[in-house]
């Protein structure tokens, strides 16, 4: 596959991403031996290129430190997966049990550094006191001399040992639900409780994002593997169709980042 045909068939907007990647599926090919990237991808980036391995020739593996991560970094190899990924696991603990900051503020904090979001995978936080963060092995270091603060929060910072470290995991609240299509309008709809037209409002609105990219058209069709950002009103992961009703309705199962 050339790298045009490779581009077209990610159909990502950000076409340099992409065509680094290809280039490194081109490097593992030509010297047999295992190639991975140092940045990390969302789903519709590493799970099409996963699917496009026997096209590719060559295995195609993803891993971001926790179970079920959204974004991971890939290795291209002729072998089995080795996880020897360049990556960390960090651990950010507040100093102060008065502050309560969320996810945005831990991700803004870290982003205030001057790094790149690609360089920093899933964030899992437990009980807002404790952040943990798949991270870029040769940015690990800088993070850990200059990450001092989250808002006005004091906090420390340490790099965890994965071979003995308990390694958090997301909570989900699973619940399924009945759709009458796969339009986001209606997906959005079912999945806060709330009016298709009020559904239909947020998508317009800019509010809603599907697989990390904002999406403005009230009848775009998603997958029912999507990841589903609704401002207001949290992130869901669609784990797909598990039947339909009397009625003909979908019934979709559903995982609430909680």
């Amino acid at each position: 596959m050339d790298k045009n045909s490779f581009i077209k068939r990610v159909d990502f907007n950000d076409e340099s991403i992409i065509s680094n990647i290809y280039n490194k599926i081109k490097l593992a090919k030509k010297t047999g031996i295992d190639v991975y990237t140092n940045e990390f991808y969302t789903p519709n980036i590493w799970n099409k290129i996963e699917n496009m391995q026997s096209e590719l020739g060559i295995n195609v593996y993803s891993y971001g430190i926790f179970e079920d991560a959204e974004r991971r970094m890939l290795l291209f190899s002729f072998y089995e997966d080795i996880k020897n990924y360049p990556l960390d696991l960090l651990r950010i603990q507040l100093n102060s049990k008065f502050s309560k900051p969320c996810h945005r503020d831990f991700l803004g904090a870290l982003m205030s550094l001057g790094i790149k979001r690609q360089k920093f995978g899933d964030l899992i936080l437990k009980k807002n006191e404790e952040c943990y963060l798949a991270c870029s092995s040769d940015i690990s270091e800088y993070v850990t001399s200059n990450f001092t603060s989250v808002g006005k929060a004091n906090c420390s910072l340490d790099i965890l040992d994965l071979g003995i470290s308990k390694i958090p995991n997301y909570n989900f609240n699973t619940l399924s639900l009945n759709v009458s299509s796969m339009r986001i309008d209606c997906i959005v709809s079912s999945l806060c409780n709330i009016s298709r037209s009020k559904g239909e409002a947020l998508v317009k609105k800019g509010k809603v994002q599907v697989d990390y990219f904002e999406t403005l058209r009230k009848d775009k069709i998603i997958e029912d593997t999507s990841t589903v950002i609704v401002q207001g009103y949290g992130k869901f992961k669609l784990a797909g169709k598990i039947g339909n009703t009397g009625k003909g309705r979908i019934k979709l199962l559903i995982k609430k980042f909680s």
